[in-house]
């Protein structure tokens, strides 16, 4: 399984953090994928804060990490 870019497998799941320069680009960053999250019927768990944004992604009915995982993560890079 190649991951995306960025991303990496830790604890079955895939991981990524997004760093920004402050809260409203973050924010900004969650609004923006949240969209694709509807348009991929696929959400990935999202913790965010001052500056940054860590994304969580796993198919959960299989509990393992699956082709709409990566391709959402791939989506994603798509906006940064």
């Amino acid at each position: 399984m190649r991951l995306p870019e960025g991303w990496k497998e830790i604890d079955g799941r895939l991981m990524c953090e997004f760093e920004f320069g402050d809260y409203e680009q973050a924010k900004n960053f969650v609004d923006q994928i949240s969209q694709l999250f509807q348009v991929h019927n696929h959400h990935a768990d999202v913790h965010f804060g001052w500056g940054y944004v860590i994304l969580e992604l796993m198919t959960h009915d299989q509990q393992a990490i699956t082709e709409l995982d990566l391709n959402l993560a791939a989506a994603i890079n798509e906006l940064r």
